[in-house]
């Protein structure tokens, strides 16, 4: 990254052609698509580091898309995103990094990471093609305030004023705030715009520590169904991971993008731990189980299936003594026993804190975009990107496919203005 930060102790720069508030993804994007206007670019992070939050997704290995954009892993504005994401799909994407020299690569669910499995490749990618076109980039001091003045903006921070003819918000969202602190939201208010209500989005769920803490640390498969009411909403399957307090997993992040729509009242987790099989078959499992071991404890009747642990806590949940022997089951209990492992209920109050959140659900409507350009409607001149703006999506790479979509539209949007004048 050498060469490419800006030195603490340099003076305001004058005159750029666009500053761009963010060198996270989004902004990062951005700031190439525009590279080469007159006056330059400057990317201004509020961070140490560019690209810090890049660098921690997809567990290090950066999930820099899907395959599959498809719209149901979007929430939000879904419908007035839908012609943009349309005209984006992944192959665009994989594109536009093949150019800065990244390969890349898709697993066997679509989901799509550099070659090497390194996010760090994808950071040194686009880094790499800022200081090879010019871009400045300067971290540590966030952006303070944005003014409209003839002709641009003054952006003020620590380090000066600057005056750059555009301006790109690309200040992600609210999630994570070790890497975004959220305040791009206050200065797209500040310049006229609103901002729907914000909440933490792919993140776990709260559940009762009575359910939840006797099996921290335990992981399963499962179906996961979320009921609101006794009315089933929504279903994923796939990992779940137990907490102290909490039900996590990338199937329960996937719902909890549901929860804005939603609200928190009566809401329910149902659990199909072993959805492999009807609960007719389990029940005749169960039934030649009890049968072939009559002296083996109820605690024990799902130990041939389930994590050990988790199976004796089912038992515990139904209401049984544990140490109670298989004999005594009743067939209708037995019935009970498998229509319980089927649909196990956990009761649910909403999303985990923003600290364990990875992306933000809410944000600036997106009727007031010109999503052809990602120019502002209300403000002139001002452009604005991935999570700042009312689309979230599911894990899966959808976020980061929207995040890149939208910095390089404003970006190519801004170098495109510039050639038509000169």
């Amino acid at each position: 990254m050498r060469g490419v930060l800006r030195p603490a102790g340099v003076g305001p720069v004058r005159g750029l052609g666009a500053a761009v508030v963010g060198a996270g993804a989004s902004g990062l994007a951005a700031a190439l698509g525009a590279a080469g206007v007159p006056g330059g670019i400057l990317a201004l992070e509020g961070n140490g580091k560019p690209g810090r939050k890049l660098l921690a997704t997809g567990n290090g290995r950066c999930n820099l898309t899907n395959e599959s954009i498809a719209m149901d892993h979007y929430h939000g504005d879904v419908r007035s995103a839908a012609p943009f994401l349309n005209a984006w799909p992944a192959a665009r994407v994989r594109r536009a990094f093949l150019r800065l020299g990244l390969l890349t690569r898709a697993d066997a669910e679509g989901r799509v990471y550099p070659h090497s499995l390194q996010a760090a490749a994808v950071a040194e990618a686009l880094l790499s093609a800022c200081r090879e076109q010019g871009v400045s980039l300067e971290c540590g001091r966030p952006v303070e305030r944005i003014l409209p003045v003839k002709g641009g903006f003054l952006v003020k921070s620590a380090g000066g004023e600057r005056f750059a003819r555009r301006c790109v918000l690309a200040c992600g969202g609210k999630a994570s705030p070790k890497h975004s602190t959220g305040s791009g939201y206050g200065l797209a208010r500040s310049l006229g715009h609103t901002v729907t209500p914000l909440s933490p989005s792919l993140t776990g769920l709260q559940a009762p520590k009575k359910f939840t803490r006797p099996l921290k640390g335990i992981r399963c498969r499962a179906r996961v169904a979320l009921f609101q009411k006794g009315r089933e909403l929504c279903a994923e399957s796939g990992e779940v991971i137990f907490g102290d307090g909490s039900v996590s997993g990338i199937c329960v992040m996937n719902l909890s993008a549901r929860l804005r729509e939603l609200g928190a009242e009566g809401l329910e987790l149902r659990l199909d731990l072993l959805e492999q099989f009807s609960r007719e078959e389990l029940r005749g499992y169960l039934q030649a189980l009890a049968e072939a071991h009559p002296g083996r404890p109820a605690g024990e009747l799902f130990s041939g299936a389930l994590n050990l642990r988790l199976g004796w806590e089912l038992v515990h949940w139904m209401g049984w003594d544990p140490d109670r022997p298989l004999v005594r089951l009743s067939p209708q209990e037995l019935d009970r026993a498998a229509g319980w492992a089927k649909a196990v209920p956990i009761p649910v109050s909403g999303p985990l804190s923003w600290e364990q959140a990875q992306c933000t659900a809410g944000g600036v409507p997106l009727e007031e975009v010109d999503l052809e350009t990602m120019e502002s409607r209300i403000c002139p001149g001002l452009y604005l990107t991935g999570e700042l703006l009312d689309l979230d999506g599911d894990c899966g790479g959808y976020n980061l496919h929207w995040a890149w979509a939208t910095g390089f539209t404003a970006g190519l949007a801004i170098q495109k203005e510039w050639e038509a004048k000169a």
